[in-house]
């Protein structure tokens, strides 16, 4: 029978500790490009689905408790940093900061912001064609992201790698080659260059000493980042980053925890949630599912 918005259950997501995997669990690994993967374990993946009841309602299958789907906002929220997360993913699978000849790259428009997003990837479009007849020799692969300003205007950074050794690009012929403004042109940092520039594409720089409860101080003097207020930026629907051809998807499988640990040894970072049941009127509190999800980098 389900229940309806007045129940005193209510199913909710609480951030929490992680745990100690068993060597014989079960788990999801994804592996990205030769040095990175990531592991998803559920505890309880019979009790993580949803079913639609309506355009407004869903119910939840482990608890019976029928909800809201959340506004539109906060639905292209999560969409956004789920979309991040296959970012991160693409960017480890193909691009690391130990190719001197990997580059990266930023575009942007000189004078008035650039509003216009059918024009900027027009104007991407001609630059690659250009920067391939200047590249005569190589293969060219990227990864592009468009960069929201809070003004509306736009920027473009490109990931960018060739299939033959000895990619080499002048700055001011790359500016040349632009054509629209200011360029610049870099080395790839971090050794985890998928959650670098995640982290920068999302991230909002502002004025402050420190941040609180997520809010920049602006009596403050000092450059901070406020994770993730990039994101409101972005435009609802807006396909904000593109690949070439030859970029490689990550690969994943079911696997036994221990063949993951022999194969990369201890996880670099975890983190953990779990999906509690809580009767009010009981007064009581119960985990039905625990899922976490490990960084591995192979070991050299």
């Amino acid at each position: 029978m389900l229940q309806k918005h007045n129940s005193t259950k209510h199913t909710h997501v609480q951030e929490a500790e992680p745990i100690c995997i068993l060597a014989g669990s079960k788990v999801t690994l994804i592996r990205q490009g030769d040095v990175h993967a990531e592991v998803l374990f559920m505890s309880n993946q019979s009790k993580l689905g949803i079913q639609r009841l309506s355009k407004d309602e869903y119910v939840v299958l482990a608890s019976g408790e029928v909800k809201q789907f959340k506004p539109a906002e906060g639905k292209m929220r999560e969409a956004l940093r789920r979309t991040f997360q296959e970012l991160k993913a693409l960017i480890r699978t193909n691009f690391s900061a130990d190719d001197p000849y990997q580059k990266f790259i930023t575009l942007t428009y000189r004078g008035a912001d650039m509003t216009d997003r059918e024009r900027l990837y027009a104007d991407f479009k001609k630059f690659m064609m250009r920067l391939k007849e200047h590249c005569k020799g190589h293969q060219l692969e990227y990864i592009v992201v468009a960069e929201p300003h809070a003004s509306g205007g736009w920027h473009m950074h490109l990931m960018l790698k060739s299939m033959v050794m000895g990619l080499w690009i002048d700055k001011d012929k790359l500016t040349e080659i632009w054509g629209h403004g200011y360029t610049e042109i870099a080395q790839l940092k971090s050794d985890d260059v998928g959650q670098y520039y995640v982290h920068y594409f999302t991230s909002l720089q502002a004025e402050a000493k420190d941040l609180r409860n997520g809010v920049a101080d602006p009596e403050a003097g000092s450059k901070a980042y406020i994770k993730g207020g990039r994101l409101q930026y972005y435009p609802q629907g807006f396909r904000f980053y593109r690949c070439s051809r030859g970029i490689r998807r990550p690969t994943r499988e079911e696997i036994m925890y221990w063949k993951v640990q022999n194969e990369y040894g201890k996880p670099k970072r975890q983190r953990a949630i779990k999906l509690v049941v809580k009767d009010e009127a009981a007064g009581t509190e119960d985990c039905i599912n625990h899922i976490q999800r490990e960084a591995f980098r192979r070991r050299e």
